[in-house]
C-alpha cells in the first residue's frame, strides 16, 4: 500500500521538477513553487499548503463515513521552517517532491518516538517517504542547509478538523519525554511552538464555521475547502444532529465564499445562526 501510494504520487509530480525555470534547491525555486502551486499559509501547525484533491470515494472508518482520502502539497521554507506537532486520526504518507532534507519527529500510539530524516541520500539513512501511522503525532523541521522542502501528503481516511489535534498538553509531555534522546520536555515544547499547552481540534467541538476575510472557511482555526466544508457539515448533521452549528461571516468576506457557505449549510439541511 505504501509503495503504491508513493509510486503513483511521484509519477504524477515528477514533471513539476522538470518544468521549473529556477535552479532546484534555490530560494528562487521556492518562490516559484509557492506561486505556481498557489500555496498559502497553514494555520496553527504552520507551513504552506494547498489541497490538491479530496476523494469522491466514500468509506466507513472507525469514526463514521467520510471520503477515502485527500492529498495536499505541504511546503517548508526558510521563512516558515517548521511544521508544529499535530496528531492525526488517519494514516499520513508524506512523499518528497523537491528540496530537503528535513527531520520528521514521530510520536507513535504505543508511546514510542522516532526521528526520520526525509531526503534523497538513502545511503546516509535519509528516506524519500515518511509514513505516519494512524493515531500518531508528528512535527517537521527543515534542515539549516535546506532552502525548502516540498512534499505530497496523502491521508486516508480523509482529513478533517475533527480528525486532528494540534498542540501538546502536559499529558503528551509526560508520555513522550525521555522516549528518545532528543525527546526532552524543552525540545517537545520547541516542536509544538505556540501550541504548547494548547490543543485545537478534535471531534468534541461544536461546529462553528467562519468565512474569513480572504475567503477561506475556518473551523477551530483550521482551513477547509468548499468540498471539505460540505463533507463535514453532512457528517456533523448525521452524527451529531442536536449539536449547535453557527456561521460567522467576517466583514470583508468575499460574497462568493459567503454564498458557498450558505449553500453548504442548506445542502446539509442545517439552519445555523449567522453572526
Amino acid at each position: 500500500m505504501t509503495r503504491r501510494v508513493a509510486t503513483a504520487l511521484l509519477a504524477l509530480l515528477m514533471p513539476l521538477a522538470a518544468a521549473g525555470a529556477e535552479p532546484p534547491g534555490s530560494a528562487a525555486r521556492a518562490e516559484e513553487l509557492v506561486d505556481t502551486l498557489g500555496l498559502k499559509p497553514l494555520n496553527l501547525e504552520a507551513g504552506l499548503f494547498t489541497v490538491e484533491r479530496v476523494s469522491d470515494l466514500p468509506v466507513t472508518a472507525g469514526d463514521g463515513r467520510s471520503p477515502a482520502s485527500n492529498a495536499i502539497y505541504l511546503m517548508l521554507t526558510r521563512d516558515v521552517p517548521q511544521n508544529y506537532i499535530q496528531w492525526l486520526y488517519s494514516d499520513d504518507y508524506q512523499v518528497l517532491i523537491e528540496g530537503g532534507p528535513a527531520d520528521y519527529y514521530l510520536f507513535y500510539p504505543d508511546g514510542s518516538s522516532e526521528k526520520i530524516t526525509m531526503g534523497r541520500d538513502v545511503a546516509a539513512g535519509q528516506r524519500p517517504l515518511v509514513p505516519a501511522p494512524a493515531g500518531s503525532a508528528k512535527a517537521i523541521v527543515l534542515a539549516p542547509e535546506a532552502e525548502y522542502l516540498l512534499v505530497g501528503s496523502i491521508l486516508s481516511p480523509a482529513w478533517s478538523p475533527a480528525r486532528a489535534r494540534i498542540g501538546i498538553d502536559d499529558a503528551f509531555v509526560e508520555r513522550y519525554a525521555g522516549t528518545s534522546d532528543w525527546a526532552t520536555p524543552d525540545f517537545l515544547a520547541f516542536l509544538a511552538g505556540p501550541n504548547t499547552a494548547h490543543v485545537a481540534g478534535g471531534s468534541e467541538a461544536d461546529l462553528a464555521v467562519t468565512v474569513a476575510g480572504d475567503g477561506q472557511f475556518l473551523w477551530q482555526g483550521m482551513q477547509l475547502t468548499a468540498k471539505q466544508l460540505r463533507n463535514q457539515l453532512r457528517k456533523f448533521r448525521k452524527e451529531r444532529p442536536d449539536a449547535p452549528v453557527s456561521l460567522t461571516i467576517e466583514p470583508d468576506a468575499p460574497a462568493p465564499a459567503v454564498a458557498a457557505a450558505r449553500a453548504a449549510l442548506a445542502e446539509a439541511g442545517i439552519a445555523a445562526p449567522i453572526q
